[in-house]
């Protein structure tokens, strides 16, 4: 696509924590490289993983980011983590002028902030959701940034009455959700038929395998439905920090062909068209870019009621659950897989409601391209 003339390129600094699989990465992918094909320059920082690094992006800065968040172990390790990516960006940035840092979560945030000092670079960052806990420490390292930017409008309230952020300093942007790719009749059903074996419905969640995701939750409802409903088939894909703990849960519980981990996909929209339902058992989440997935698949969903998601679903393409309940999500799983006309109807909502504008890159990308004009004054 051509960029328009009339209007001033940018260089943005996308900056992550880790480029590994899930919903955020994707975010940042995407609308990178929506910017590139409108002329925008963008660099990628953060420490490089399977989605994105050096090898595959050619311009990317690697930086321990991820050590400065949780992975950098006790408090000593993780400020010296954040000063020496503090250090290393410094360096770049004094090389590389930007016109703009958008960081992706708060330990990015943070090296950017002292990276930044005294150079007049705008800093904004989102904020993707995080355990109740943590809402205040965010709201901290927001108060540094001169934008804070949120997918889900629950989230932003939760920014200011818990983390004290200022209205004036939130705004509400969504997840662009890439058009799907064509599969073909055939394709999915030759996927339906290995994963769902001898059982009749198969119901799929696409999540991280860690404590956030409450796959643990997962497994207690897969251990009861079981017991009532045989013929359910699960499937979980994706890879994680704690995937050996939750294979050998489900060991121990005898899920056996009703529990199937099928680690990393790369054809998310393929498996979400195979399944008759999507299941989510987050303890927390902002706005999950997997719900707008299942969505475009033309696929119900029920998931727990974490922020953003009661912005999503509603009784017409699914059910909202409270968090980490097993009677209630079994119930709606059972309620929503027992009729068949009524499935179908969901399902049919789900596809019509990707189609809004919300869900659409090119409309959420030009909020962002917006916004970055703004904050730079350009």
């Amino acid at each position: 696509m051509q960029p328009d003339p009339l209007i001033k390129p940018l260089h943005v600094l996308e900056m992550g924590t880790q480029f590994g699989m899930g919903g955020i990465t994707r975010h940042i992918l995407g609308l990178s490289d929506w910017l590139r094909d409108h002329g925008h320059k963008v660099t990628l920082a953060g420490t490089a993983d399977v989605w994105a690094g050096p090898k595959n992006q050619t311009a990317f800065v690697d930086l321990p980011t991820r050590y400065v968040a949780g992975d950098g172990g006790n408090i000593a390790n993780r400020l010296r983590y954040m000063m020496s990516s503090a250090w290393l960006l410094r360096r770049w940035l004094i090389r590389n002028p930007v016109d703009l840092i958008h960081c992706h979560e708060s330990a990015p945030a943070l090296v950017a902030d002292i990276a930044r000092i005294g150079r007049g670079i705008p800093l904004a960052v989102t904020y993707h959701g995080s355990e109740p806990e943590r809402i205040s420490a965010f709201g901290r390292i927001a108060a540094k940034c001169d934008l804070v930017i949120t997918p889900s409008h629950r989230s932003a309230e939760d920014l200011v009455n818990i983390g004290g952020v200022p209205r004036n300093k939130l705004k509400v942007i969504g997840l662009g959700v890439s058009p799907p790719p064509d599969d073909t009749d055939e394709d999915i059903a030759r996927l339906r038929t290995e994963l769902l074996g001898d059982g009749e419905r198969m119901i799929v969640t696409l999540a991280r395998l860690l404590n956030q995701k409450g796959i643990d939750i997962l497994i207690d409802c897969v251990a009861r439905l079981k017991e009532t409903h045989p013929g359910y088939r699960f499937v979980v894909a994706g890879d994680g920090p704690d995937e050996a703990m939750l294979l050998r849960l489900a060991q121990e519980r005898n899920l056996g062909k009703h529990l199937n981990f099928i680690g990393r996909t790369n054809q998310p929209i393929r498996l979400l068209r195979a399944a008759d339902l999507f299941l989510l058992t987050s303890r927390w989440e902002a706005l999950p870019f997997t719900i707008a997935e299942a969505f475009q698949a033309g696929t119900p969903a029920v998931a727990t009621a974490c922020s953003g998601v009661v912005e999503l679903i509603d009784e017409t393409v699914g059910a909202v659950v409270p968090i980490g309940d097993v009677d209630a999500i079994c119930a709606a799983v059972a309620d929503v897989l027992s009729d068949e006309t009524y499935r179908a109807r969901l399902a049919a909502n789900a596809l019509e409601r990707s189609r809004e504008d919300r869900f659409n890159p090119d409309w959420v990308h030009r909020q962002f391209e917006k916004t970055y004009y703004e904050l730079t004054g350009l």
